[in-house]
């Protein structure tokens, strides 16, 4: 990822382990990187245009933020290393647009805890000036909320785990949702050249609980994003990424789940500038990682997790800051682990497969298909049974050589199915038969099939199951529809899960 043109920094040096230090990171990667830190005085030139505003920080010889920039006017101190600019495809000064009110509508968080309020909790915040779109737009922050969800549960389920973001919740037409704050403050902190106008004006609302890190969606069009960090690398209920209170923003142009989750992974504790991956400014730098970048001109990013969708989830190969139960004398055994922090909820620890969040549905449809190889079998897709490979031939599969194109097989109910995620087991013999091209998931509306709202993405790797995670939707009709890239193609096993 090259450097953004501003880029004129050196690298902040690296922090002790447990080193006292608040601080602040700003924005979420894309086509820039985030201005690193500095040791001289001076600062950057802005850049409104981009979000690259530095009006409002100094450059801290000392102090807690030594090395890197302070934020003026906030007590106490808050560090950050500097602005950046969006994501590729997002602009700091083009809005975002409501999700469509069928997509928004349909999410749910999977697991809720207690009373929605007590301990520990995420609290979504809505902050605007004097015109309010709330209204417009509470589905889509509940839903972007709901996606920063997803990340981290299916990051946890990599490493045989279960972890959920403990919001602060509300039943809403019997689901539970995250509440989302509706915050005014005054147009002249809202739009400020300048972070310190707002913070201040969110604490004077009363957004200061230490139980609470709190998740702001700001109607401006200054930052991308920007969210505290603690820089905290003990292995302890004590650490500071476990306390309040913490702030996570992201402007209009930047609402999205990954940068929301980005911004909100740095006020749990990611990443630690001891580990292994390090950018040395609070990334990582194996790439594809929700929190890695080339966050600094002498930064090498490295890929080491080839699958681009992994770019929507945390920690590639769970070894810098998230692994639900890492190997005794590893580095998050000995050091601070997200996947620990206090904020979020736990399920299951490692050993084995990741639990499912929900029944399979899949075992009670009847499946059909657009063509089925004499030899084989539709029927195998949803027979339970455990493929050991993609070309697994101690099982029934279902196969569709000689014919190529588009192909589907469905699963069909006799009475509704509320569904939320499935998983697909890909038939590849090496020969005839290959992974598709492509492939997607659609439901039945009554009328016509629709793609499943909201898709986390859909992988075709063989020898295991291709997950993908989407807004709940009640149907009688799956369909799995693939299009054929080197041959035929085929299936092993279809689930589909719902409550």
């Amino acid at each position: 990822m090259p450097d953004h043109p501003l880029s004129r920094r050196r690298r902040r040096r690296p922090l002790p382990a447990g080193a006292l230090l608040i601080a602040v990171h700003v924005g979420r990667r894309g086509g820039g990187a985030f201005a690193g830190a500095r040791a001289d005085p001076a600062l950057p030139a802005s850049d409104a245009a981009t979000g690259m505003v530095y009006s409002g920080l100094a450059a801290a010889a000392d102090g807690p933020c030594a090395g890197m920039f302070q934020v003026k006017g906030v007590s106490p101190a808050m560090c950050t290393h500097g602005p950046d600019a969006a994501p590729a495809g997002l602009s700091v000064k083009r809005r975002i647009q409501p999700l469509a009110a069928a997509a928004a509508g349909a999410s749910a968080l999977a697991v809720c805890e207690g009373d929605g309020t007590s301990g520990r909790r995420v609290e979504v915040l809505y902050v605007h000036g004097s015109t309010s779109r709330y209204q417009q737009y509470l589905e889509t922050f509940r839903s972007l909320a709901e996606g920063v969800d997803v990340i981290f549960n299916e990051s946890a389920r990599e490493t045989g785990g279960e972890r959920h973001v403990r919001y602060v919740t509300e039943t809403v037409n019997g689901a539970c949702r995250p509440v989302v704050r509706d915050v005014q403050i005054a147009d002249s902190a809202l739009n400020a050249n300048d972070w310190a106008p707002l913070l201040n004006a969110v604490k004077a609302a009363g957004y200061t609980r230490t139980d609470r890190k709190y998740l702001q969606f700001v109607d401006a069009n200054v930052y991308c994003g920007i969210g505290g960090f603690a820089g905290d690398t003990r292995k302890s209920d004590a650490n500071r990424s476990n306390s309040g209170p913490e702030y996570a923003r992201a402007d209009n142009g930047c609402w999205s789940a990954g940068v929301a989750a980005h911004e909100l992974g740095h006020t749990l504790g990611a990443v630690n500038n001891n580990a292994p991956n390090a950018s040395g400014a609070a990334h990582c730098v194996d790439e594809w990682d929700v929190m890695c970048y080339k966050d600094g001109p002498n930064v090498v990013i490295q890929t080491k997790c080839t699958d681009r969708a992994h770019d929507q989830r945390l920690d590639c190969n769970h070894d810098d800051y998230y692994h639900t139960n890492p190997a005794a004398g590893s580095y998050l055994a000995t050091y601070f682990n997200v996947a620990d922090n206090l904020f979020l909820i736990k399920g299951t620890g490692g050993g084995g497969p990741g639990p499912q969040p929900s029944q399979n549905r899949a075992l009670s449809a009847t499946a059909s298909a657009s063509y089925t190889s004499s030899w084989e079998s539709v029927a195998a897709v949803n027979d339970g049974a455990e493929p050991a490979t993609s070309n697994d031939t101690a099982n029934p599969r279902w196969g569709t050589w000689p014919e190529t194109g588009e192909q589907w097989a469905l699963l069909t109910w006799p009475s509704a199915q509320t569904l939320t995620s499935a998983e697909v087991y890909l038939f590849d013999d090496g020969g005839g038969v290959r992974v598709p091209a492509s492939w997607k998931l659609q439901s039945w509306n009554g009328s016509a099939y629709v793609d499943v709202p909201g898709a986390s993405g859909y992988p075709v790797a063989v020898n295991q199951y291709n997950r993908v995670t989407f807004g709940s939707v009640s149907t009688t009709r799956l369909r799995v529809l693939l299009q054929s890239g080197a041959g035929s193609v085929g299936l092993l096993e279809v689930k589909a899960y719902g409550p």
